[in-house]
């Protein structure tokens, strides 16, 4: 099923710039936050993890690529190694950093390119490859209630790639983004509320309820069993419970006209929930995003994260 997936695909970074407020990060290095007092403790809950484990980040090679140091790295994860690019500009920094997340099927190659030119403009970025993308590869969704189950540790693993980059002495952790799109972008708009590190999302075609979404489809492709208990296990991961609760976060939420999965009407739904700060913009493209796009979300990414360009 994983590649027949139409919102669940890997594609290159976007994001907009109109409306809505929007209030700087700072760019004081000190200490961080990880408790958020506004999301349902029983949602929350679902996203705890041992941050205290020791990562065990481990060099395979690193190199230069044009005028970025890309470091091959594996670390620890909440169950098995993590594997991930770990890509920074030349110098000492302490540099502001962005963690990438693709949609399905994709890797931690994604967003090579918008990491290599991010550090050209001085921002580090951490592109794990999701557990989907890591031997064994097994599907992204069976259909079945355990599929919650995955989306969860997935969070998990987002949170940990977190606990890598304020770890990392290049790195200013006061000035911390996510990328996400798509699959990476649902499950962004979970992170928004559940991680207080990170201070600016760029989330890309984004389904406010997964849930309904994949019963959608389980139904387009003929999937036996109860389908209606399957869309109320995946509820508690709908990314529409998470959306009001970012602030004083800044999300930027962006979409194709076109696209049938989110529609333009969902893109709605998600903006109309997401809290102050907020941005939206809407291209004239399907699910995957354009040129323009691709701009917007690096220029509002620079200026959110007071990089130098």
């Amino acid at each position: 099923m994983r590649r027949a997936l139409p919102i669940l695909l890997a594609l290159t970074i976007a994001a907009a710039a109109c409306g809505g407020s929007d209030e700087g990060s700072g760019n004081v290095r000190g200490v961080v936050s990880t408790s958020p007092a506004t999301v349902d403790p029983e949602l929350l809950s679902q996203f705890d993890y041992d941050s205290s484990a020791p990562l065990d980040v481990q060099e395979i090679k690193s190199e230069v690529k044009d005028g970025a140091v890309v470091h091959d790295i594996t670390y620890a994860g909440p169950e098995g190694r993590i594997d991930a690019f770990l890509i920074t500009p030349q110098g000492d920094g302490p540099y502001p950093a962005v963690l990438f997340m693709p949609g399905a099927p994709g890797a931690k190659y994604t967003f090579y390119s918008e990491a290599i030119e991010l550090a050209k403009a001085g921002v580090a970025s951490l592109l794990p490859s999701p557990p989907y993308a890591r031997p064994p590869i097994e599907d992204v969704v069976v259909f079945k209630p355990s599929d919650k189950d995955g989306i969860v540790q997935e969070v998990k693993e987002m949170r940990r790639g977190i606990d890598v980059l304020v770890s990392r002495p290049e790195v200013d952790p006061s000035r911390l983004g996510y990328v996400g799109f798509s699959w990476g972008a649902s499950l962004g708009g979970v992170l928004s509320a559940v991680e207080r590190r990170v201070h600016s999302f760029v989330l890309q075609s984004l389904v406010p309820h997964l849930s309904a979404d994949m019963r959608k489809l389980a139904e387009e492709q003929g999937v036996d069993g109860d389908l209606a208990a399957y869309e109320e296990a995946m509820q508690p991961i709908d990314a529409v419970n998470y959306l009001p609760h970012p602030a004083p976060s800044a999300v930027f939420l962006q979409a194709g006209e076109l696209d049938t999965r989110p529609s333009p009407e969902d893109t709605q739904e998600a903006f109309a929930a997401t809290s102050d700060p907020k941005k939206l913009q809407m291209y004239d493209t399907e699910h995957e995003l354009n040129a323009q796009a691709k701009a917007d979300a690096r220029a509002w990414l620079l200026e959110r994260l007071n990089a130098a360009d």
